[in-house]
């Protein structure tokens, strides 16, 4: 095989993996504008529209660890196969859902098939492209993917909508078919093990995917009822009780699901932070502004939808090249200017709303924000994967990818209650949310700062040793 036909094949590898990556995190957002149609034909109420986008959120962070650690024992390629067919049959039948429990149920399991999905395809993406600049190339070009994918989400929801909201559901379907039927083709066989065979960790297994399903019930669920409900309080309780339990089983288990050390990786566990904080005051700040954009301003499902597409275009071009940057350079100046361009972003709103033209108050934000997400989301990856070994790629991605889904739900349920309260104190609701949003983002910036820089000097320091 000559070497452009090498890299023709890594080349097509990479825009199915980039496909199934932009569909998983497309499916988180897409469904948002498309609430009030939703709650008209199926007669929803206000409480249960909610978990038309918690289920997706909810199958999705519950089941990463496991979908990681799954792909890492019985092959990327053939969990990603399985679990992209299962999303394409879930998301078929979400068109043809006639109640509130079959919409939640066929969210529910696209979720789950993306927790599997995700890691096994960036552990993929990892065993195509070896080290250097072609991984970093790659890693960028994926990463930017996964972030357009959430922030045009509500683009293309918002453009499906005026068809109809079932189309929000079934519109990833021919995508991810059409990559069933090439994937055989063009990614790597899985590699035979040589030597005794790992054994499933089944105890780990059956404490950690309920201990995080209950955790992000019940983080999801105080967005809706409050803190005070049972519901709330005795899912956290019991998560609580459960991921305790699991870190006793890991600690005592030869061949553990989640080996504890993964935990002392200083570069794997700050990335992991840094994803759940800057992403979740993101998704605050977008469910904030939406309501803002749609109740006060009185745009439709398309033109809100179409509001955030000025920073998924900044982060689809920009992504790839600060990727690269990070590969090479380093990514804590990237991590600490992009959570700083956001948190700058999200104080402009605050400080602009209602003063000068919403478009012009949309089309700065969002510049500003593209930017800040462009730099932080490629940059949080390198770091998270650069020094794990391949068999434990998948375990790696499926902990970063929790770590999006789940600081997802916790900051927004924060935001809500913040914006939920505001009135009550005589506050403007969506300038409080948001404050409390840039507050965070400030916060986020110093972390950024202080963590990897601290590992980059312990590096120099040990290498200087030698």
């Amino acid at each position: 095989m000559t070497s452009s036909q090498t890299r023709s094949g890594a080349g097509l590898a990479l825009l199915l993996l980039c496909a199934a990556n932009f569909l998983d995190a497309m499916d988180v957002s897409t469904i948002g504008v498309a609430l009030p149609a939703i709650q008209k034909e199926l007669g929803m109420q206000a409480t249960s529209l909610q978990w038309a986008v918690s289920a997706y959120v909810l199958g999705y962070g519950g089941f990463l660890l496991l979908g990681g650690r799954v792909a890492d024992l019985f092959g990327h390629r053939r969990v990603f196969l399985w679990s992209l067919a299962v999303f394409a049959a879930a998301s078929i039948a979400g068109g043809f859902v006639d109640s509130a429990q079959t919409l939640i149920a066929a969210r529910l399991i696209k979720g789950i098939a993306a927790a599997f999905t995700a890691p096994a395809a960036l552990a993929l993406l990892l065993s195509v492209f070896g080290e250097g600049n072609a991984r970093a190339k790659a890693l960028g070009v994926f990463s930017s993917t996964g972030a357009a994918g959430f922030v045009l989400g509500m683009v293309l929801g918002g453009a499906a909508t005026i068809i109809s909201w079932r189309a929000t559901l079934v519109m990833g379907a021919p995508v991810a078919i059409l990559a069933l039927i090439v994937a055989p083709f063009v990614l790597p066989a899985d590699h035979k093990r040589s030597g005794p065979g790992a054994r499933f960790d089944w105890a780990g297994a059956i404490t950690i995917t309920p201990g995080l399903l209950l955790f992000v019930f019940g983080v999801t669920n105080a967005a809706a009822d409050g803190w005070q409900a049972f519901a709330t309080w005795g899912s956290l309780v019991a998560a609580l009780v459960l991921i305790l339990l699991f870190l006793v089983v890991e600690w005592r288990h030869s061949d553990p699901m989640v080996p504890l050390a993964m935990f002392r990786r200083a570069k794997l566990s700050h990335a992991n932070a840094i994803a759940a904080l800057f992403q979740g005051a993101y998704v605050g700040f977008q469910f904030i502004a939406t309501l803002y954009y749609q109740t006060v301003v009185g745009w439709s499902a398309f033109a809100t939808g179409f509001a955030f597409a000025v920073g998924g275009v900044c982060v689809m071009f920009l992504a790839p090249r600060f990727a690269t940057i990070g590969q090479a350079r380093g990514t804590t100046l990237l991590m600490t200017f992009g959570v700083g361009l956001q948190a700058i972003s999200y104080l402009f709103w605050v400080l602009s709303v209602g003063q000068i033209d919403t478009i012009v108050l949309v089309a700065i934000s969002q510049l500003l924000l593209g930017v800040g997400y462009a730099m932080t989301y490629p940059s949080i990856q390198v770091a998270a994967l650069s020094d794990i070994e391949e068999d434990k790629s998948g375990l790696a991605s499926g902990m970063l990818f929790a770590s999006f889904q789940i600081g997802g739900g916790i900051i927004l349920a924060a935001a809500s209650a913040v914006f939920s309260a505001a009135p009550s104190y005589g506050w403007n609701p969506y300038i409080a949310g948001i404050g409390f949003v840039t507050i965070l983002a400030a916060a986020i910036t110093l972390l950024a700062a202080v963590g990897p820089r601290s590992s980059a000097a312990k590096a120099a320091n040990y290498q200087a040793a030698e």
